[in-house]
């Protein structure tokens, strides 16, 4: 039987930038319900818990998705799972080893089963056994993959190829069909692909592992000596409850930038691959979305307010108006408030690169929505020009925004419903509908909801830079304090 506890990691700090214009920056890939009424994460949160309690799930997210994420598990129901935020995202090595000295400081027999936030699992009672006989195989210090049985020469996937079955020593009927792991082999170009798939030998890596936390951080120090120095300098400042949320960025943004991959498992000792058959598919774009989903008798996904006329083949999402499609074929449309996007569905792994080129003109619709729901509310871009923006913002009964201040930018707040109250330094003012009350830089303000019905404030914010990460907080409801 599998010694030590088993704790479940999920990984939440990707952006999916083959989903936009659904997915954003700030809106990543997880936080969408592409596959129905729940989000990517929910289904994985879901999952976490069928296999362990809830004080055992630890999420690794970044400080910028925090909020968000911070709101998802809230409308889920769940407030014992523990979240981690990574100052800024520097790839799957660091993540993960963050959460392994977090863990191992309260757990030193402790059993990590990582895997990502945005994975679908067709069969998730597999899935948990699976992960099970992993628990059992890593409590003999192997670090356990599952791979994945390869249906084509896939070239966005990393492959593993499997060696001798495991025996260490001793018959385990639970152990069969486990083998050594001889080679990693991350995204082989099609020759390479078509090979591997030829032999019967290589299983697609599924990015879901099974390790002592122990086992890794010492697989870490041995070859990845810097991430392992600066996590547990981190671990270590943390414990000591000293205000030293600087230094732990500092330490952080120094990391190499790294997947666990490529630092751990290529060079690792005694890894171990379990062929899993589970349904599994990483989500990785929009055509893949359509596989995934029931379609119409002419193979259709149709989402929202969509009317499709002499249409073949096609995914068509619609958000708040019509959209119509007439004669075409093998088409993605995916239409939102602020951006509509057409492509080819066999070109939909490319729609990352309209992300990149967004990111390089430094467009609002690479990092947020416009209209974008909080946990105290909604807020929505109503227009934006150089040294200005305006917006409207709705908060719910009984729900405030953090108490906070603005390095580069003053707000001018108008109430347009109810009566918001407005903390403003040292003073806190009744602001009835009609009225309005101004913001200056720097000033610590907190808009605030103590009436019953839900109240709209239009902003308009002045200032040499109006992004959304110009914010300190200094009170918090949501827990998006370092």
């Amino acid at each position: 039987m599998p010694t030590g506890t088993l704790h479940a990691v999920i990984l939440a700090g990707g952006t999916g930038t083959r989903f936009w214009p659904l997915s954003r920056a700030l809106m990543p890939k997880q936080l969408l319900r592409i596959l129905g009424d729940r989000s990517m994460l929910a289904l994985t949160l879901e999952r976490a818990k069928a296999l362990v309690p809830e004080h055992q799930v630890w999420l690794v997210t970044t400080r910028s998705q925090a909020g968000e994420v911070a709101r998802e598990l809230e409308s889920v129901g769940l407030s014992r799972v523990r979240v981690l935020k990574e100052p800024s995202g520097k790839n799957t090595a660091a993540a993960i080893g963050l959460a392994a000295v977090h863990v191992l400081a309260e757990d030193p027999e402790a059993t990590l089963a990582v895997f990502p936030a945005d994975h679908y699992i067709r069969q998730p009672k597999r899935f948990l056994g699976l992960i099970r006989k992993g628990q059992e195989v890593a409590s003999q210090g192997w670090l356990v993959t599952l791979g994945i049985k390869p249906t084509r020469p896939e070239t966005g996937y990393g492959y593993v190829r499997r060696g001798a079955p495991l025996e260490d020593g001793q018959s385990r009927e639970s152990w069969a069909e486990t083998f050594r792991v001889v080679r990693f082999t991350e995204k082989p170009d099609r020759k390479q692909a078509e090979a591997y798939v030829r032999t019967g030998d290589y299983y697609w890596n599924s990015g879901i592992f099974i390790w002592r936390a122990d086992r890794f951080l010492e697989e870490m120090e041995r070859h990845l000596p810097g991430h392992h120095q600066g996590l547990r300098e981190i671990s270590h400042l943390r414990d000591a409850g000293a205000e030293s949320s600087d230094r732990i960025a500092e330490i952080y943004e120094n990391l190499e930038s790294i997947s666990v991959d490529y630092g751990i498992m290529e060079r690792g000792n005694r890894v171990a691959v379990i062929p899993a058959e589970m349904g599994w598919s990483d989500v990785g774009s929009w055509e893949t979305v359509r596989e995934l989903l029931d379609k119409d008798e002419d193979g259709n996904v149709f989402q929202g307010d969509v009317l499709g006329l002499e249409t073949r083949n096609c995914l068509v999402r619609s958000q708040d108006r019509l959209v119509a499609t007439l004669g075409v074929e093998g088409l993605v449309v995916v239409d939102t408030t602020d951006a509509l996007l057409v492509c080819q569905e066999d070109r939909s792994q490319d729609v990352r690169r309209i992300v990149e080129q967004l990111r390089d003109e430094e467009r609002i619709e690479y990092r947020i929505h416009r209209q974008v729901e909080k946990p105290w509310g909604a807020y929505k871009v109503l227009d934006l020009g150089d040294g200005y923006q305006v917006k409207w913002l709705d908060v719910k009964p009984g729900a405030r925004l953090s108490y906070q201040a603005h390095e580069h930018r003053s707000e001018h707040w108008a109430v347009v419903t109810g009566t918001a109250t407005v903390t403003l330094d040292d003073k806190v003012i009744e602001v009835p509908c009609g009225e309005h009350i101004y913001i200056p830089v720097r000033a610590r303000h907190r808009l605030e909801n103590r009436g019953q019905e839900m109240i709209r404030v239009v902003e308009v914010q002045s200032g040499d830079y109006l992004g959304e990460d110009d914010i300190v907080r200094f009170e918090d409801d949501y827990g998006r304090i370092e």
